[in-house]
Order: structure tokens, then sequence, then C-alpha cells
């Protein structure tokens, strides 16, 4: 495990966290990313990262803690 993945991880206590956890790991609101995701609406590299990143449990859209500790790592 990377340390960015360590801490996230140890912030939030799951392999996978929901959307509010990740607008808030990126600084941006739910709502702003929600569309960013969804229609892609402004960063569409990032939009595209994030889509991969994610898993659907039921109608609930949970993110991968390993690959958004990626996604910032890269950056």
């Amino acid at each position: 495990m990377t340390p960015t993945e360590l801490q996230i991880a140890h912030q939030y206590g799951a392999p996978l966290i929901p959307l509010k956890a990740v607008a808030s790991i990126l600084g941006r609101s739910p709502n702003s990313l929600r569309i960013l995701i969804n229609q892609g609406k402004g960063d569409e590299e990032l939009a595209t990262k994030l889509r991969g990143c994610r898993a659907r449990i039921g109608c609930r859209t949970m993110f991968r803690v390993s690959d958004i500790a990626r996604l910032i790592d890269e950056a």
C-alpha cells in the first residue's frame, strides 16, 4: 500500500468510499463531482479516470481507495 492509500484507508476505514468522501479528498462539492462523472462537463480526463475507479453496489456509487490513491499519486 502506498502512503496515500494508507492515509485514505485510515481516514475513511474501508476499501470502498462514497462519493462524498472522494469529493472531500479532491476539494470539490459532491454535486459538481457527480455532474463531472455522469455528464463529463469540465475536466474530461478526470471524469474518465473517476469512472474507472467506481463500483456500483445496488444504487450506490462507491470508489475504490486504491484507485483514488493512484489517481492522486499520478497527478
